[in-house]
């Protein structure tokens, strides 16, 4: 009887089933976890992935992007090392000279993304359709993808530009090299690197082609960089390879060091660097073979040599025996390349030398020692201080010196001649016990001097042949006496004290009357003590004969001089030469014409000069009080439209045949307030002629007046000149600082250049008049009107001779070659206050502002009240100083502080004579503040206070007073935090930040850099001194795909972008400083809760919980199949069962 097994297999199917069914369900959830891990894995690169060895290398990490073959199943954990040695592949040379060929990089779309490849084939071809060449996205231009090529695109393009490109060669390239290599790669239709990867090593002498990350340096690819062997030599000779350096803007090398991480010569816009290979002398195994010279060699990061020698010195004791000294000098802080230190006694002849060549910058020293001090390499070749670099130089032993008796470090200086044979002024840093220390940029020969006067040696002279006068009036202001005794030539203090040491004595004379010694003003004096020089300037010598006389034992020598200058200018309102209407005029060249006064710039030296009273037979209709009168013209109406002038009877033009400019030299002392006036109308008629045909009836003219030291422009003789000066003035209405060239001034040296433009404009009155016939006709007529310009000049510091131009810029007749144009007038230039009339004063009050803006300064300005003044006892009423009209004025100090002043003079009438007027004024403090500023005491007349008084009378009638305001910015410190929030935040990552818009100093950022620091969950800096007002920016920088949104204190929108900047700013609010969010230009301001700002970083990747519905199907299709197997597999036993 059979057995009913099918009860017991049921329960056997079920249980199989429920087992597929459990395991279809755990597969469900499993496999979407492994598949998105692996995801995240080529994503990040961060994991290492099964079948792909190492580090496999992140998609878009910041990092350069690895470059691997197709054939490869690795990613090879280095950086891409490129090279174009060869012919028309991307190669890296070997030893020996042989050549290892790679193909060139291919660009493809991966499953892991895009990626670069290079092409396993490799080609010697020059032909350029039969290889692969590979294209360097860091080169300036950028060639237009192949259309068998996939270009890498989005971040990917933007990491690949922003490479630069090392570029090695074996021998150094000029300009006329490397832009043969541009022409010749345009010329065939390449980039740079396209052109040097098939013809650079043969043609060129490159070795190979290093791609760097603009972020990264040079130094971080060092271990991919081989030195060339000896059979690279491109002279052909098996020499050694020495080092690698490039060429600074001077043409001097650089060495490039390699292995030093803070190496990094580029600059934001460098695209391209050129590497250069030094060979060591003599070939390989040779006896002369030698390092390589290093004399203009300069180190990038030197490492810095201390020196130390002595010096043999001689001086005499009081016996007048000779006594000689050893004086210990140490160099320190010289360049790598320094090996030996040379000091050398400067002895009489050199002292005697030196003081001849430089006699005008001793201005009185007493010269003490001399030492030649040159520092020397291995060859014994002099080497300097790096660029920006300054040596500290210590001597001792100078107390044994007689002559260093009672000098203290503020009573020495140090004389340094320089490369250029100038002397430089050394201050004395220390002078302690006989030990001096100062620094220098450059070395020898130095010179010791005490400024408090220490007589030298006295030189015996038997005979005077020769007496002469220096004229030194645009540098110091001085006539200087010369001399010629036994043979050899002194001039200055140094002739002065020499004549006196030998019994002579010097006289000098002006006009007839001697000169005695007597202070001018504040340590200027009228003469040397000794009678080396006379000031002109102080002196009143404008058009004055001196006369210097040298006198012994009854015998003189004299010599005669006759300053050619004025100390205003002469011949103002053009009267003093008569025009006979129109006419041309010969100007003062060459003083040949002193009652012109004026010099030209035109070729033919003739200034034009019309005459108001000259008369003609002509007439023109004008349109004068709404009617038109036909009037009888004078000659300047019918040639310049002009009928009147300002002052006298006649004027002149600046445009006489073309474009010119009129000009006088005046003497000026240094610091002196000038005040100047001109006007200036435009030419309304182009020439004498047809009314309709010659009238100008629009546009303007256009004028400059420009003040400049004779130093600078004592060769500015022609209008090309003046325009070349005038293009380098900025400032069209103020002082410009100007830097000498060599051919304009002293090559180097500042120069203030004060220039003021003018526009006068024309008005069109044209329109028809009636005719007799009762018709109309239309007539061209058009006025214009002289216009006064003033203003003040203060004269810098050092300028003795100063030159007023009035050029002409522009004209209304632009059609007729400027030829026409530029009406000038009553001209005045004074070196006081402008003088009053009779019976009147003036009052100058002026404020200065320091450490404001214009707009800041202008701000106070407008407060009325805030300096006021009565006449009389302190306590008179008081008036308000009405600034509120005048101009704001740039200005420095003589401290070299900048400020914004501006000046309101009070006009006193009915001055009696004999009586003071005293004034008193008073500033009002609090109504100088100014928001975001902390205002310092007050300043009047440099005196500290906010109250002060001047005297005026008839015979001092310009008084003035300075108020001086001081303002720093008020300062706060602000907090910034960091916050990590997400499930997966990483709260011990550290994140990238930097401050912009702050002074990058350390003193702004509490223990770090403001430009570079990372800051972990909870982590926080203190900014320092944040200035009120000044918009600045946190910035963090971090991929954009890094799985991080950020947002800030104030800005409450999460951002995702690569560099993720948040604006604040501080200001005042109620008298208490607020932190507040702002956009960039400081706008949209949103007022925050304390001074404390947290950057908040949320991480939104989240963990894969689920099943994926795009797995799903597939999970459950393989559980059918598994169950029906099973199924089959019981049928089957249950067959055999039966």
């Amino acid at each position: 009887m059979r057995k009913n097994h099918h009860g017991k297999k049921d329960r056997l199917v079920k249980r199989v089933f429920a087992l597929c069914l459990a395991l279809a369900v755990i597969c469900t959830c499993l496999v979407p976890v492994f598949a998105t891990e692996y995801k995240e894995v080529v994503d990040s690169g961060e994991e290492e992935i099964a079948g792909f060895g190492g580090d496999f290398p992140a998609v878009d990490d910041g990092e350069l992007r690895e470059v691997y073959d197709e054939s490869e199943a690795a990613y090879p954990d280095e950086r891409e090392v490129v090279d174009y040695s060869g012919g028309n592949e991307a190669t890296r040379p070997v030893e020996g000279g042989e050549d290892n060929l790679d193909g060139g990089p291919n660009v493809k779309e991966t499953e892991w993304g895009t990626v670069i490849e290079y092409d396993t084939s490799t080609s010697t071809s020059t032909d350029p359709s039969s290889s692969t060449v590979t294209q360097w996205s860091g080169e300036d231009d950028v060639v237009e993808k192949p259309d068998d090529k996939v270009v890498v695109s989005g971040d990917e393009i933007k990491k690949l530009q922003d490479m630069v490109v090392y570029r090695f060669w074996l021998k150094e390239l000029n300009a006329n090299d490397l832009q043969d290599i541009t022409a010749q790669a345009q010329i065939n239709n390449m980039t740079e690197s396209e052109y040097l990867a098939r013809n650079g090593e043969v043609l060129w002498n490159l070795y190979f082609i290093q791609a760097v990350p603009r972020a990264e340096t040079i130094a971080d690819y060092s271990s991919y960089i081989e030195n060339p062997s000896s059979n690279r030599d491109p002279k052909g000779e098996l020499r050694q390879f020495d080092y690698w350096y490039t060429l600074d803007e001077f043409g001097n090398r650089v060495r490039l060091n390699l292995t030093d991480p803070t190496s990094n010569i580029l600059d934001d816009k460098t695209t391209t660097v050129n590497v250069y290979a030094a060979w060591k002398d003599g070939t390989v195994g040779s006896d002369e073979e030698e390092d390589v010279d290093h004399e203009d060699l300069v180190d990038k990061n030197p490492v810095p040599v201390d020196l130390e020698t002595k010096a043999a010195a001689s001086y005499k004791d009081e016996d007048g025996s000779t006594q000689k000294v050893d004086l210990p000098v140490e160099v320190k802080n010289l360049p790598s390349a320094a090996h030996s230190l040379s000091v050398i006694h400067m002895g009489d002849d050199d002292m005697q030398t030196f003081y001849e060549s430089h006699s005008n910058d001793f201005e009185g020293m007493a010269p003490i020692l001399g030492l030649k001090i040159s520092p020397k390499n291995a060859k014994g070749e002099k080497v300097q201080p790096a660029k920006g670099e300054k040596a500290t130089v210590t001597v001792s032993g100078l107390e044994k010196l007689p002559e260093m008796e009672g000098a203290t470090a503020d009573t020495l200086k140090v004389l340094h001649e320089t490369s250029d044979g100038n002397v430089e002024i050394l201050d004395v840093l220390t002078y302690t016990n006989g030990t001096l220390t100062f620094e220098t940029s450059s070395f020898s020969p130095f010179v010791v001097v005490r400024t408090d006067g220490y007589a030298v040696d006295t030189l015996d002279i038997n005979s005077i042949t020769k007496v002469s006068i220096k004229d030194d009036i645009a540098n110091s202001g001085h006539y200087i006496l010369q001399i010629t005794a036994d043979g050899k030539d002194y001039e200055g203090e140094k002739a002065g004290k020499l004549l006196k040491d030998n019994g002579f004595t010097v006289t000098w004379q002006r006009a007839g009357t001697v000169v005695d010694r007597i202070e001018k003003t504040n340590g200027v004096y009228s003469r040397e003590e000794n009678g080396g020089w006379v000031d002109v300037v102080y002196t009143d010598g404008a058009n004055k004969t001196y006369t210097v006389i040298v006198n012994k034992d009854g015998q003189s020598q004299r010599a005669n001089s006759t300053v050619n200058y004025n100390d205003e200018l002469q011949n103002y309102s053009f009267e003093d030469v008569k025009s006979s209407g129109t006419s041309a005029l010969s100007d003062n060249s060459n003083n040949t014409n002193p009652s012109m006064a004026w010099k030209t710039t035109a070729s033919d030296h003739k200034i034009e000069v019309g005459n108001t009273t000259a008369q003609s037979d002509n007439t023109e209709y004008q349109y004068e009080n709404n009617k038109w009168v036909k009037k009888t013209l004078t000659q300047t109406e019918y040639s310049y439209g002009c009928s009147s002038a300002v002052s006298g009877d006649q004027f002149a033009e600046l445009n006489a045949n073309g474009v010119g400019a009129l000009y006088q030299d005046v003497l000026t002392m240094p610091g002196q307030d000038m005040n100047w006036q001109f006007y200036h109308k435009a030419r309304t008629r182009i020439s004498s002629g047809a009314q309709n045909n010659n009238v100008i009836t629009t546009g303007s003219d256009k004028m400059a007046m420009v003040i400049a030291p004779v130093e600078l422009v004592e060769n500015v003789t022609t209008h090309e000149q003046l325009q070349t000066l005038l293009n380098k003035c900025a400032v069209k209405n103020g002082p410009n600082i100007v830097q000498g060239d060599g051919t304009m001034g002293v090559s180097g040296k500042s120069y203030t250049v004060y220039v003021c433009e003018s526009t006068s404009n024309i008005q069109n009155k044209s329109g028809y008049r009636s005719t007799w016939y009762g018709g109309s006709s239309y007539v061209n007529y058009s006025t214009s009107s002289w216009q006064k310009i003033e203003g003040k000049y203060t004269v810098p510091n050092g300028q003795y001779l100063t030159r007023f131009f009035f050029a002409a810029i522009d004209t209304a007749s632009n059609g007729f070659g400027h030829s026409v144009g530029n009406l000038l007038d009553d001209v005045w230039f004074s070196q006081s206050v402008a003088p009053p009339t009779s019976g009147t004063g003036h009052v100058t009050v002026t404020k200065k502002f320091y450490g404001l803006t214009e707009d800041e300064a202008r701000t106070v300005v407008r407060n009325t009240g805030f300096i006021t003044y009565g006449q009389g006892t302190a306590s008179a009423a008081l008036t308000a100083v009405d600034f509120s009209g005048e101009n704001l004025v740039r200005g420095t100090d003589d401290n070299g502080a900048s400020y914004i002043s501006v000046s309101y003079v009070i006009k006193v009438p009915n001055v009696a004579a004999n009586t003071d007027y005293t004034y008193h004024f008073v500033e009002n403090t609090s109504k100088a503040q100014v928001d975001g500023y902390h205002l310092k005491p007050t300043l009047v007349d440099d005196e500290i206070g906010t109250s002060g008084s001047v005297t005026m009378n008839k015979e001092h009638s310009n008084p003035s007073i300075t108020f001086s305001n001081f303002y720093e910015k008020n300062t706060a410190d602000v907090t910034l935090t960091k916050h990590v929030t997400g499930l997966m935040g990483d709260t011990h990552k550290e994140f990238a930040f930097s401050i912009t818009g702050l002074d990058d100093s350390n003193e702004m950022l509490e223990n770090g850099d403001l430009s570079n620091f990372t800051l972990t969950h909870n982590g926080n800096v203190t900014l320092k001194n944040v200035p009120m007002g000044t918009v600045f920016a946190v910035v963090e920088t971090l991929n954009a795909d890094s799985g991080y949104a950020t947002k800030a204190t104030g800005h409450d929108t999460f951002v995702t972008d690569a560099r993720r900047t948040f604006y604040y700013k501080l200001v005042l609010k109620d008298g208490k400083q607020v932190l507040v969010a702002c956009d960039a230009n400081g706008n949209n301001e949103m007022e925050q809760e304390g001074l404390a700002i947290t950057v908040t970083n949320h991480c939104t990747l989240q963990p894969d919980l689920g099943v994926l519905l795009d797995t799903l199907p597939y999970i459950v299709i393989l559980a059918v199949v598994a169950g029906g197997v099973a199924l089959l597999m019981l049928r089957k036993r249950r067959k055999e069962d039966d």
